[in-house]
C-alpha cells in the first residue's frame, strides 16, 4: 500500500519529525510497533498511518532498501543517534529519479566495508580471491571469491554472491553482514550516517 504514496508532504514531514523527537522513542531492529517503529516503518506511519517496511513511492528504492537492511545490523546507539534520526525525513522524499547515483554510493560503501574483512578471508584461506574481488570490483571477481570461500564461511560466501549481484539491497546486505558482530568502533569507521547523507545528496 505504501508504494502508492508517491509524494512526501510537509504534513508527513512534520509528523515524522515529531514522532522521532518524542522523548524515549526507540528505533528497533525489525519492523517494531506503532510506538517503536523501525526507520522505514516510522516513515510509513507518518505518510499513511500504516506500519510497514515497504519502501514508499516517494522514496528512493535504493535508499529505502539500504536503510531496511543496514539499520538492523547497526549498533543500537547508532541507529538511535540524532544524526540518523535527522536524515530520515530527508531520505523519505528522495523519489525515484536518481537511483543510479544512489546505487553508486551504496556500492562504493559496500566495497570499502568488504575490504575490511580481508583478515578473516586470509585466516580462512581465501584471502587472494577476496583481495582480488575488492580490488577489481567486478561480478566475475566476486563470483570467484564466492567459490573460493568453500564451506569454511557461509557468511563470506553469501556476501561475495551479494557483491556479484550489484543490487542495492544485496549491497547493503553484503556490507552489513561483513560488519555484523563488529565492535561499535568499526561501525563508526564505516559510518552509515555519512553514507545515508551522501545518498540523499547524490
Amino acid at each position: 500500500m505504501s508504494e502508492r504514496a508517491t509524494v512526501w508532504t510537509d504534513e508527513a514531514d512534520a509528523r515524522l519529525r515529531a514522532y522521532l523527537a518524542t522523548p524515549g522513542r526507540h528505533i528497533p531492529t525489525g519492523l517494531g510497533t506503532e510506538d517503536a517503529a523501525c526507520s522505514v516503518g516510522a516513515i510509513n506511519l507518518a505518510l499513511t498511518g500504516e506500519l510497514s517496511d515497504d519502501v514508499p513511492g516517494c522514496m528512493s528504492r535504493v535508499i529505502g532498501h539500504w536503510i531496511v537492511v543496514t539499520q538492523d545490523q547497526m549498533p543500537d546507539e547508532l541507529r538511535n543517534s540524532e544524526g540518523w534520526r535527522a536524515l530520515l525525513p530527508l531520505a523519505a522524499g528522495t523519489g525515484r529519479e536518481r537511483e543510479a547515483a544512489h546505487l553508486r554510493v551504496v556500492m562504493n560503501w559496500m566495497w570499502s566495508v568488504l575490504a575490511r574483512a580481508q583478515p578473516v578471508a586470509d585466516e580462512y584461506g581465501f584471502g587472494g580471491a577476496w583481495r582480488a574481488m575488492c580490488e577489481q570490483r567486478t561480478k566475475d571477481a566476486a563470483r570467484a571469491a564466492a567459490r573460493a570461500t568453500g564451506p569454511a564461511s557461509t557468511v563470506a560466501r553469501a556476501t561475495a554472491y551479494a557483491a556479484a549481484n550489484a543490487a542495492a539491497s544485496a549491497a547493503a546486505s553484503a556490507a552489513a553482514k561483513a560488519a555484523a558482530g563488529s565492535r561499535a568502533a568499526v561501525w563508526a569507521e564505516i559510518d552509515p550516517v555519512s553514507v545515508l547523507r551522501a545518498m540523499i545528496a547524490a
